[in-house]
């Protein structure tokens, strides 16, 4: 049984919602937990303010993956080269601010400083520009009744079959060893890491992982 992605470019807020909710459940309820005060009714707002950032002036994209019987099992959001997530007004007006506000002023700015250090992370790691002139991985998540079947393996390799074709790398974030390792499998290579300050009211930091695969190289394909 095999998973058929496809992009999506005018979903309904039908769809918008279930594939939030997929999403949320992928997470088990805690994508960026701290950073939203514990507060599990955000979750499925600011996973759904990641597609609607993608898609509001095109500027990313929402892939999804199809299992037959089932139907959608899968959700990635990317960016193409030349935009990155919330680097402009509309983007962050589609959704993602109406969130934040909802928060407690200092987790307010506990997000305005980890997405300029996130992205400084990410600069350092992989060279001035290169993140954005990449296909860039923003969120991933699979069904939890459906993973371990192909799903998010078939997202990644739609999406690197777009790097490929326009000849730029294929780009990603992320935390945590398990995440490490499924990356290392899919063919990608530690760019650089470095700490992320914690969400309050935590001390300290978390490590983040910078990925790469040279998607552009005609001797590496998805």
């Amino acid at each position: 049984m095999s998973a058929v992605v496809r992009e999506v470019s005018n979903p309904s807020e039908d769809e918008m919602n279930a594939w939030a909710k997929l999403l949320a459940e992928a997470f088990n309820y805690q994508f960026f937990g701290s950073g939203l005060a514990g507060d599990k009714s955000l979750q499925e707002p600011i996973l759904k303010a990641h597609m609607t950032a993608a898609i509001v002036k095109g500027e990313g994209e929402i892939h999804v993956a199809e299992l037959p019987g089932v139907g959608v099992a899968g959700v990635a959001v990317w960016f193409g080269p030349g935009y990155k997530f919330l680097d402009s007004e509309a983007q962050r007006k589609a959704g993602w601010d109406q969130v934040i506000e909802r928060l407690p002023q200092q987790y307010q700015e506990w997000w305005d400083t980890l997405l300029k250090d996130y992205d400084a992370l990410a600069e350092r790691s992989l060279g001035p520009g290169v993140k954005l002139g990449s296909y860039h991985l923003q969120l991933i998540g699979t069904a939890p009744e459906h993973q371990k079947k192909g799903v998010a393996t078939a997202l990644m390799r739609y999406a690197e079959t777009k790097a490929h074709a326009a000849k730029v790398p294929s780009c990603l974030e992320t935390v945590g060893p398990t995440n490490v390792k499924i990356y290392k499998s899919l063919g990608y290579e530690v760019a650089g890491s470095g700490p992320l300050k914690a969400a309050p009211p935590h001390q300290g930091s978390f490590e983040m992982f910078v990925f790469v695969k040279h998607t552009e190289k005609d001797d590496v394909k998805a």
